[in-house]
């Protein structure tokens, strides 16, 4: 629970905001909706409190206190008693993917027991489906099978499914392991050259002979030629993870990417558009996995703009994958893997390669959205952003975002702010594990001093937070807000793990204040929507959502359960519920 203090505090800037707010109205314009008596929290700086809302058409014509309110009232407005909730603006989600519903289909979930019951798993599911033409599964752990640079074999797999292809999804969803039929099937030998070496990787052994272990790039270019899409499965899939989204006050998201499925999702979601069926503001984009898919990665964004663009599905923003995950040895570091002491990794693009690219993205308007896991591969999009920036006369238009951020050198942190680089935080993956894996891959000294997001806070860099994931129950923002707030996971303390655990340093407990600043006003722009959504001001859309807890004064470890009673987009309710 909040201290006295700081509710006092908060009760006085909501009496002070509402008196501030009684002359901001254009008393001649009769309002649709009313809403009255709540403690709105605005993210606008200026009214940080308000009372009531006024709203014609889609947006906001009145903040401000009840008083004022009712100048907006007419014989067709309609009224509503918020009853002191609280309020906040729409939510937004800065890097998640709802195409990638129904995309990954697999056989049974494997165990979690140990090598000889994952490989009987495997064996069994084939035996029982012989016109199967693929063995497709999920998942095995890169934690139990990656050990330095070395992972798992298609030997093992080749014993037990000799005669069909068996592709084998890690559960970071960023590598895969394959028997000898499956490289076969995608024409990949010894000879076939490495979309990006120490990323995008076919893994060999000493002697030059692939093992079937591929990572990130290496994979992802083979999903969409080889599996196909069941359109009504998929369908059904991501409009139930869109409308979870929705149910928890999301209005606006960043789609972080399809695999090559680019044509499937954003056809289908232009078609909700079209028919009024698509609940919230979806921000499309091209995904450039190895380095070559940017030479076309401009050409590629006008068509899905031209082809699939409309007033709520809009495109705008390319991503790229700079590193992989520390997990399978794909990030890149400025200092060696703990378990690999002569290797940093790489990244996709060198300095010079992501300054020249920038430069394209400032000449045909176009952001850039950067998957960046290691501090080697942030400090070099920092670079890439600088060197870029200088050679330009004028405004440099790319916004740039770099998300994830699981470590970043403290010499980095103050240049988001100077360069004007966006930081996207998944803030559900900042809590404590009874056992963190990361260890064995980074060193204690490292593992203490990840996922730092205050002192970018602290410099002025725009923080943007996300969910990153196609999983029902990680989507929630509250969930997010939880963890961030507390630096736990509700998962873990749910199972018993020591309540007073958190992952370090203690100052990365953020304020909810923060947390709220990173869902919304931050992450509008973010996605160069700040003059439209993401606060509640007059002339902005009316995004907004009501809870029936109070954020500021509930139970620190309850947040993650929060559900609005309602929310609204664009001044219509697309959550209404009757308590």
């Amino acid at each position: 629970m909040l201290k006295t203090a700081r509710v006092t505090v908060l009760a006085a800037a909501l009496l002070i905001s509402s008196c501030d707010g009684a002359d901001n109205h254009s008393p001649a314009e009769t309002a649709d909706l009313v809403l009255t008596g709540g403690r709105i929290y605005t993210e606008d700086a200026r009214n940080p409190w308000a009372q009531a809302v006024a709203i014609k058409g889609k947006r906001f014509v009145y903040v401000g206190d009840d008083q004022g309110a009712e100048q907006h009232v007419g014989q067709t407005t309609e009224r509503i008693d918020l009853g002191g909730r609280l309020v906040l603006p729409g939510l937004i989600d800065g890097h998640t993917h709802p195409g990638m519903m129904g995309i990954e289909r697999y056989g049974p979930s494997l165990p979690e027991s140990g090598h000889e019951d994952l490989l009987a798993a495997v064996k069994a599911y084939a035996d029982s489906a012989p016109d199967e033409k693929w063995i497709r599964m999920c998942c095995w752990s890169e934690f139990q099978y990656v050990h330095g640079l070395d992972g798992p074999h298609k030997r093992d797999l080749d014993a037990i499914v000799p005669d069909r292809p068996v592709w084998i999804t890690s559960s970071s969803f960023h590598s895969y392991w394959l028997n000898s039929k499956a490289l076969e099937a995608l024409g990949v030998d010894k000879n076939t050259p490495d979309p990006r070496p120490g990323i995008a990787t076919y893994a060999r052994d000493q002697n030059g002979d692939l093992t079937g272990w591929l990572t990130e790039g290496a994979g992802f270019q083979h999903f969409s030629r080889v599996f196909t899409i069941d359109p009504a499965l998929h369908r059904e899939r991501v409009i139930a993870f869109l409308n979870i989204l929705s149910e928890h006050g999301v209005t606006t998201l960043y789609d972080g990417g399809n695999l090559d499925y680019e044509d499937e999702v954003y056809g289908l979601l232009s078609e909700l558009e079209k028919s009024g069926d698509l609940p919230l503001r979806v921000e499309g984009t091209y995904m450039i996995y190895v380095p070559q898919r940017r030479h076309f990665a401009i050409q590629e964004m006008r068509r899905l703009r031209s082809t699939y663009g409309g007033e709520r599905l809009r495109f705008g923003t390319i991503k790229l994958m700079m590193d992989g995950i520390n997990s399978d040895r794909t990030a890149g570091m400025l200092k060696p893997y703990a378990d690999a002491p002569s290797y940093v990794g790489n990244t996709m693009l060198t300095e010079d390669e992501l300054r020249d690219f920038l430069l394209e993205l400032n000449k045909e308007k176009f952001d850039l959205h950067v998957h960046a896991i290691g501090d080697l591969a942030t400090r070099t999009v920092l670079d890439a952003v600088d060197g870029a920036r200088a050679m330009v006369n004028g405004d440099f238009y790319p916004r740039v975002t770099i998300t994830h951020l699981e470590l970043v050198d403290p010499a980095d942190w103050p240049r988001f702010a100077k360069l004007g680089v966006t930081a996207n935080f998944t803030p559900w993956w900042h809590g404590v594990s009874a056992e963190d894996p990361s260890s064995a891959t980074l060193g204690e000294d490292r593992v203490t001093r990840t996922y730092i997001a205050r002192p970018l806070f602290d410099s002025g860099a725009n923080v943007t937070f996300a969910s990153d994931d196609w999983t029902p129950d990680v989507l929630s923002p509250f969930l997010g807000m939880e963890v961030g707030h507390n630096r736990q996971s509700p998962s873990e303390w749910e199972r018993g793990s020591d309540a007073s655990a958190f992952r370090p340093p203690a100052s990365e407990k953020l304020d909810l204040e923060l947390m709220l600043k990173g869902y919304t006003i931050n992450g509008a722009y973010q996605l160069r929507m700040e003059n439209q959504i993401g606060s509640i001001e007059i002339g902005k859309l009316a995004d907004l959502v009501v809870l029936k807890e109070n954020l500021f004064e509930m139970d620190r470890t309850k947040i993650h359960a929060i559900k609005p009673i309602s929310v609204m987009m664009e001044g219509k309710f697309i959550v209404r519920r009757t308590d």
